[in-house]
């Protein structure tokens, strides 16, 4: 092989991923970032136990019985479980800005290149 069948194939593989890259970005590579954002925020609930905490809402902690227990376990379950939600709603809304902004990125790009010129 010459140098010059090297250069021409090389040129030309990237001038084609170049023109397909958008193409990629919004179609393959759009369904994997989904997925990987569904699988985000299903660890993300599943790390904070919010159906764990909901189930056990009215269960009192530590196999305390009495009314006052029962009561003091339901606010501290309470407390716990708003705590867990709002940590939840940010960490959701964290993915779905860098989901947004992995969408928007190609296009600003592009828009800085041509405003350049």
């Amino acid at each position: 092989m010459s140098l010059l069948t090297i250069i021409k194939s090389t040129l030309g593989e990237t001038i084609i991923d170049i023109f397909c890259f958008p193409f990629w970005w919004y179609s393959t590579g759009l369904k994997k970032r989904l997925i990987g954002f569904k699988r985000g925020v299903v660890g993300l609930a599943h790390n904070l136990a919010l159906k764990l905490m909901i189930t056990h809402l009215f269960k009192p902690m530590f196999g305390e019985r009495s009314k006052s227990g029962r009561i003091i376990s339901f606010f501290m379950r309470l407390i716990l479980l708003i705590w867990r939600l709002f940590l939840f709603i940010v960490g959701a809304a964290g993915q779905v800005v860098l989901l947004i902004l992995w969408m928007v990125l190609p296009l600003v790009a592009v828009w800085q290149i041509v405003n350049l010129l």
